[in-house]
């Protein structure tokens, strides 16, 4: 749960209390577990490239575990077994254990906002099999394209991605086109065409990280072997999360075992849908949330 002080705020949504935190600013609240961490490095590459690298974020065996999910998982994806297994958060000791790490939740609120909800959870495979469609290039795009451009001037949507075996060139790394997020819009046919991207190298228990506007792809594998990631995506509270995990609120057991910082992935403490036709909004829960827009 959030833990914003709401006594000053009113139900219109008036505040005396904080100023809005500015597009790639951190704000007060925030820096003491930036320092904690050790986050800035990695944070002054993201303002500057549109994409960084977070290192040492989980040990090795977690990093295992989650490979073994993600492929335990993908046997049962239609329509192409083995390369693909979405919809992974409240499914996965491993996955939840790795979308509550603090340097992810800490960078994921510096980019999309304090009360960030989960957006999608997806394992995949890619392996040297060139007949593949799921193992070859993956064209240059930006993630939150269905936002109408130019994007906004404050990020929408942040991706991690957890190479659990590290990410190489020879590997199929993602690649990126640094700066491209600056432009905040999609990326052209001629553009793609002539973009020269460069690959993002991680070891094992390192994550890649981009914002939503960053034109990226990833590259063929050419060598032996898997590249198994996890894509766990962030976004801003108030935009529709891409898969809706808000089921897992009714699940009490569920719940009650889960790691930290889940329920506000789900959205648990957010005003959205508290009407109902005897009852008005959930004041408490919208003044709240009138204070996480602007952190």
């Amino acid at each position: 749960m959030s833990d914003i002080d709401t006594t000053d705020v009113n139900a219109t949504g008036d505040s005396p209390v904080l100023q809005p935190v500015g597009p790639l600013e951190v704000s007060e609240e925030l820096r003491p577990r930036i320092d904690e961490l050790g986050l800035w490095d990695a944070i002054e590459h993201f303002r500057e490239h549109g994409y960084a690298v977070i290192r040492n974020v989980a040990p090795p065996e977690l990093m295992d575990d989650l490979r073994a999910a993600i492929h335990s998982r993908a046997q049962f994806t239609e329509p192409t077994p083995g390369f693909a297994a979405p919809h992974l958060l409240g499914q996965e000791a491993a996955v939840d254990r790795v979308a509550t790490l603090p340097k992810i939740l800490a960078f994921a609120e510096f980019s999309v906002g304090k009360g960030m909800l989960g957006g999608r959870f997806v394992g995949s495979i890619k392996r040297h099999d060139e007949d593949n469609q799921a193992s070859r290039a993956l064209p240059l795009h930006a993630d939150q394209s269905w936002i109408p451009a130019p994007f906004p001037d404050h990020n929408l949507l942040v991706t991690f991605c957890f190479a659990c075996e590290g990410m190489t060139e020879a590997g199929g790394a993602t690649c990126v086109v640094p700066g491209s997020h600056r432009l905040r819009r999609p990326i052209t046919e001629e553009e793609s065409a002539s973009a020269k991207p460069v690959p993002i190298e991680t070891e094992k228990g390192d994550v890649a990280v981009w914002d939503g506007s960053i034109w990226h792809g990833s590259l063929a594998r050419t060598i032996p072997g898997t590249r198994t990631v996890l894509h766990a995506t962030y976004q801003r509270f108030y935009t529709q999360a891409i898969d809706d995990f808000s089921y897992l609120l009714d699940d009490e057991e569920y719940m009650a075992n889960a790691p930290e910082g889940i329920r506000d992935l789900l959205g648990g403490d957010l005003p959205f849908g508290t009407s109902t036709r005897t009852r008005d909004t959930d004041m408490v829960k919208f003044a709240r949330a009138v204070e996480m827009s602007k952190l």
